[in-house]
């Protein structure tokens, strides 16, 4: 009786992080059949808004909109939110030649009331698509005449292919592999089984016409995760541009790791409660996905729940479940390592991987604070603190 409900555990722990491996393993290979679009005829020139919100954000926004001006055609601009900045932000932008909107410290504070207050300046501007910027990336050469090329063919929501910047030290290597799966692979396998990409805060292009007519950008955590849901509700599917690229900042430490991790996982769990059913009821194939990545698991809470359903088998003497719950690992092994030749990774990210076992028990305690704090505000949380920007 015991080693039977030994085994029921096993499973039952186990099941989630085999539900995450599959939808994993399915668009990793989906994602060698990713070809990028090409339109049919003439490209329309499109002229393009950047818009970058920053909040104290003076040690980064200068190489941002450096790397802006250098690949930026004469019909682009590019506007910076400098929201309720108490450093040299606005300072650094209008010396840069940006245009800046002002927030002042008694306005609603997050990334999604910023980014709001930038839409509704933009009104009065000329522009055709919008470009949201995070005040860390680096933009390179040819980005805005690949998402021009992708919107001739009728799309009107992009996620640009958005990596990390090299750092030195175990933690911005493992950083360099995660996005490799995160910002590489899975977005060529969604777009290659024609389901929505998933939008993040940088490199997220959008039609004017779509700007206008759609949802707004709203408070709490991953409002831009949220911002991408509610296209896929409304039956607009989001596109990858693989040959648009800009590549962003990591944290640099296991603390900054930390609280960059917890904002994010918090905003997928508060996701998950609001759009799930409503996602599941809505039906199409791109909404079902998206709802198959809201209710697994991260990768890294996958890896222990089956690592635990192993060692829970194995405890019961069942080998063929614990052959099955390992070799989920292992799928997801040859997952990560194809992202990684994907990106063309140096060899000291692989190196990195010896490190997985201690990610994985620093992951753990993320994602149960993560729980416990999934209602707090986006504000609630600490940002992480900025530095220079490492050189590519």
């Amino acid at each position: 009786m015991i080693r039977g409900l030994l085994i029921g555990v096993a499973v039952v722990v186990a099941l989630p992080g085999a539900a995450a491996v599959v939808r994993t393993t399915v668009l990793t290979i989906a994602s060698f059949l990713y070809r990028e679009p090409r339109p049919g005829g003439d490209v329309a020139p499109v002229r393009f808004l950047v818009m970058i919100p920053a909040h104290n954000e003076e040690k980064l926004i200068g190489t941002t909109l450096e790397s802006l001006r250098a690949v930026m055609r004469p019909r682009d601009s590019v506007v910076v939110i400098a929201d309720r900045c108490s450093d040299a932000t606005a300072a650094v932008a209008r010396s840069h030649g940006a245009e800046v909107l002002e927030r002042g410290p008694g306005e609603e504070p997050g990334r999604g009331p910023a980014r709001q207050a930038g839409l509704e300046y933009a009104r009065r501007l000329p522009w055709d698509a919008l470009v949201m910027i995070d005040a860390d990336s680096v933009v390179e050469e040819g980005f805005f005449d690949a998402c021009e090329r992708m919107l001739a063919t009728g799309a009107e929501s992009l996620q640009a292919r958005s990596e990390y910047l090299p750092r030195p030290g175990v933690v911005g290597r493992l950083a360099l592999a995660n996005f490799a799966l995160e910002g590489v692979t899975l977005p060529r396998g969604r777009d290659a089984l024609r389901s929505s990409v998933r939008l993040r805060g940088t490199g997220m292009v959008l039609s004017r016409r779509l700007v206008e007519g759609q949802a707004v950008f709203r408070s709490g955590a991953s409002e831009d995760l949220r911002y991408g849901l509610d296209l896929c509700l409304a039956g607009i599917r989001s596109r990858h541009v693989e040959s648009a690229r800009l590549r962003s900042v990591s944290a640099g430490s296991w603390q900054d790791a930390s609280t960059q991790k917890l904002r994010h996982e918090a905003g997928r769990i508060n996701s998950a409660r609001e759009y799930l059913l409503p996602l599941l009821r809505r039906g199409t194939w791109a909404c079902l996905e998206a709802a198959w990545f809201l209710a697994t698991p991260p990768l890294a809470a996958s890896t222990v729940l089956l690592l635990a359903g192993t060692a829970l088998a194995v405890a019961a003497g069942a080998w063929p479940v614990a052959v099955v719950t390992g070799g989920f690992v292992a799928v997801l092994g040859v997952d990560v390592l194809a992202a990684m030749a994907a990106a063309r990774l140096p060899a000291s990210a692989y190196l990195a991987l010896l490190a997985a076992p201690w990610y994985l028990a620093w992951k753990v305690p993320v994602q149960l604070r993560a729980v416990t704090s999934a209602r707090r505000r986006e504000t609630d949380f600490p940002a992480m603190p900025r530095d220079e920007v490492p050189t590519p």
